[in-house]
């Protein structure tokens, strides 16, 4: 596991299994957690590293959407109090890919929530705010006075996700990242990030429909619309990972099966 210290009080903290992290904001001996890791073992090392090497306890965990990648740790830290959507079980009974060992991973929530939560957290204020995009269940977190906005999979990279949602649905996620303004963003995979992903996503997604379009228009042949490059949706001059890169196929797979 790794361990990043983006204040004294907040550390982002990435897994092994799918780079997933979580963020751990530190109140005296209590730790609040968003999101949990992706494997067992990160989970282990994640309990030994908050319980051991800091020797605190977890009270919360905030649960930005409840697909298996992100809840490995919940088992971990029983007597800590579980915050996700109102459509959390929506979101887990959808999910497409999930192994055997990320099925235990589940754990009912303690609190639901249905718009927003504010919650006062030593020095911290995290606004948590429904954000229907990825999951009819992902939630956001502001966190104004650290600058930050964790935003779950409402961004892969540079790209959006759409297995799970539609086009029209990630357009008004996406304006509501937007307008909270902050500087660093965080995903549920991988490190901080500076907050120009949300427009390159949005970039994408429009370049996304209109190349969509355009081939069935101009080709007849629904096939050929899994020859759109990535490329061609993305900003100029930005290169693709190859993590964008799956889940791009995974998008033109996506739409040519609904015929969106």
């Amino acid at each position: 596991m790794q361990v990043n210290q983006l204040e004294d009080d907040i550390y982002v903290l990435i897994g092994k299994a799918y780079n997933s992290n979580c963020t751990a904001f530190i109140s005296d001996d209590e730790v609040l957690l968003v999101d949990a890791l992706g494997s067992r073992a990160d989970a282990e090392d994640l309990r030994t590293w908050i319980e051991a090497d800091l020797k605190k306890q977890v009270r919360f965990i905030i649960a930005t959407h409840y697909f298996c990648d992100h809840l490995a740790a919940l088992n971990e830290f029983p007597n800590a109090k579980v915050i996700a959507h109102r459509n959390y079980k929506e979101t887990y009974d959808a999910e497409l890919y999930c192994s055997a060992e990320e099925k235990t991973h589940f754990r009912e929530p303690d609190f639901l929530i249905t718009d927003s939560l504010e919650i006062r957290w030593g020095r911290r204020t995290l606004n948590v705010f429904h954000n229907s995009g990825h999951t009819t269940s992902t939630l956001g977190v502001d966190i104004s006075d650290a600058d930050l906005l964790i935003v779950g999979d409402t961004l892969v990279g540079n790209i959006v996700y759409l297995a799970y949602s539609t086009p029209d649905r990630f357009v008004p996620a996406l304006d509501r990242l937007q307008s909270r303004a902050r500087k660093r963003l965080l995903s549920s995979h991988g490190n901080v990030r500076d907050n120009a992903a949300i427009s390159n996503a949005q970039h994408y997604l429009k370049s996304f429909r209109q190349l969509m379009s355009e081939v069935r228009s101009v080709s007849g042949n629904e096939q050929s619309i899994l020859e759109i490059p990535i490329e061609a949706c993305l900003p100029p001059g930005l290169d693709p990972t190859s993590f964008e890169r799956m889940f791009h196929e995974r998008n033109l797979h996506t739409l040519l099966e609904r015929k969106q």
